[in-house]
């Protein structure tokens, strides 16, 4: 039983990491139809950028995570969603697929040219000072208790997203008939722009609240992306 416990914390933990980048993802996918290999390497580069901020530059961890999550990672969403995909949007589902795959791989060559590889980029947990809790033998960080609080906010937020706005009843009428939502006065481009930026924030947290844990580096399968 207690190895269960100490396990079944540290799984909880990683599986809220992924949750919380696979909300982006299929959110994604759901409202445009195009599925991101991408995704994952948004979130590297936005741990990259995190730890430039927060770390490279000094700059105090709220503010590195704001200009993270509320400047960078929106405005990259807005930019891969007007100058990658909305070309393509009306072409076969393998040319997009194609263009998530071309811009996979150009996030990783461009991480690799400003950050050198060679240089080790420790993070180091949200909360580290403070002491960890406790749930019988099992030892819980803040680190891990702020993932799994993280994971379950995204995942209301999301629902009263998709289910109690106007915007999200556009992006959910968006998968079934695009050419529909246009005839009711629904704009289909808004809610892409608004699916490229909501997962690209995703993945931007998922890739900020992994990266501790991993090596940061954009060419290894351990890394954010």
């Amino acid at each position: 039983m207690e190895q269960f416990l100490i396990f079944g914390v540290v799984g909880l933990s990683t599986a809220a990491i992924y949750a919380v980048i696979g909300s982006g993802l299929v959110l994604t996918y759901t409202t445009t139809g195009v599925f991101n290999f991408a995704h994952g390497a948004a979130g590297m580069l936005s741990a990259f950028a995190y730890w430039q901020l927060a770390v490279g530059w000094g700059w105090p961890v709220p503010l590195a995570l704001a200009a993270v999550l509320l400047v960078l990672a929106p405005a990259f969403g807005l930019l891969v969603e007007k100058v990658v995909l909305r070309p393509v949007q009306n072409l076969g589902e393998a040319e997009r697929l194609v263009m998530t795959v071309a811009l996979l791989s150009g996030l990783i060559a461009a991480a690799r040219w400003i950050w050198d590889p060679n240089l080790p980029r420790p993070l180091t947990t949200f909360f580290s000072e403070r002491e960890p809790l406790h749930l019988g033998p099992a030892t819980i960080t803040w680190h891990q208790a702020l993932t799994m609080a993280v994971a379950v906010l995204v995942a209301l937020g999301l629902w009263v997203l998709l289910n109690r706005t106007r915007t999200g009843a556009e992006m959910r009428a968006a998968v079934d008939d695009r050419a529909l939502v246009g005839l009711t006065g629904a704009d289909p481009v808004k809610a892409n722009r608004v699916a490229w930026v909501l997962g690209t924030q995703l993945a931007a947290l998922g890739g900020i609240l992994i990266a501790p844990t991993v090596a940061l580096d954009a060419a290894q399968p351990s890394s954010p992306c």
